[in-house]
């Protein structure tokens, strides 16, 4: 065994250690993302977070599973913890995106996970009307001060003009 070999052998009994074999299987967690690409929309859906590694992962057309070339192939890749994540996605039809459902299955779970993507609140509307409002609140401040200004250069303008009268 070579001095490299003998590195790198701790640090392998270490990562097999801290990982046990035997370990009760997690569940996975699941989500789903859209992105919106120039003519179709990709729907990916993440399952992360579980253990063992072997999953299955599929996408649901109204309830029919789709064919393997219509969806990307899955991809399960280790996280640093010992647990596992993959995806898998799908071009999608811009508007149909509620037809489509992934179904995961796992040792972890009882039954299969289904997830939908779900439109999210619109955060550009909501900042819109947030910095909308605040430029009107502005304006109108301004607009206060701007008149007190005024006034008050135009009181002034106006004692100008007044002569006192001498007191006998």
């Amino acid at each position: 065994m070579g001095p490299r070999a003998r590195r790198a052998l701790p640090l392998l009994l270490l990562v097999r250690i801290g990982v046990p074999q035997g370990r009760a299987p997690l569940p996975p967690w699941l989500k789903v993302t859209r992105r919106v690409a120039s003519a179709v929309t990709i729907l990916q859906c993440q399952a992360l977070n579980f253990y063992p590694q072997n999953i299955t992962m599929q996408w649901l057309k109204d309830s029919q599973p789709l064919d393997a070339k219509e969806a990307e192939p899955k991809d399960v890749l280790p996280n640093g913890d010992g647990t596992y994540q993959g995806w898998v996605a799908v071009a999608v039809p811009p508007g149909a995106e509620q037809r489509y459902t992934c179904q995961v299955e796992h040792p972890g779970l009882g039954q299969p996970l289904t997830a939908t993507w779900v439109p999210s609140a619109p955060s550009a509307l909501l900042v819109g009307v947030i910095s909308g409002t605040t430029a009107c609140v502005l304006i109108f401040f301004i607009g206060i001060l701007l008149r007190i200004l005024m006034k008050k250069y135009a009181s002034r303008g106006a004692a100008r003009d007044y002569v006192l009268a001498d007191c006998e």
